[in-house]
């Protein structure tokens, strides 16, 4: 029975997607143009192959459209194409998180004058 179960899990791992999306190239709603974005948090871009691909925070992506829930990124090297979520990434100069303002001083041995 164990066997069987075992069987049966490890055939639904190959049917069932790693990823939650159908990463489908045809489901791509392409813009008229590329446009560069950056990664907010740490991802990972997955490729048509299956392939996983980690990506850092801050790094500049090419973002040539969108599926419902997931970014194209492509490449304009020979590095592959591939999915990231969609939440994982904002266009270059707007972040979704509120950076803290830092207040700048100057600090002195001196006792302030009175």
């Amino acid at each position: 029975m164990k066997k069987l179960v075992g069987a049966v899990l490890l055939g639904l791992f190959y049917v069932a997607p790693l990823h939650g999306q159908s990463m489908d190239i045809d489901e791509v709603i392409f813009f008229t143009r590329v446009q560069t974005y950056e990664a907010i948090v740490d991802t990972t871009l997955v490729t048509q192959e299956g392939k996983r691909i980690p990506i850092a925070k801050g790094m500049r992506l090419n973002v040539a459209g969108f599926t419902k829930g997931e970014a194209f990124v492509i490449s304009r090297s020979d590095k592959p194409n591939g999915f990231v979520s969609k939440a994982d990434v904002a266009p270059l100069g707007r972040r979704s998180y509120i950076e803290p303002k830092i207040r700048e001083e100057t600090l002195s041995s001196e006792p302030p004058p009175r």
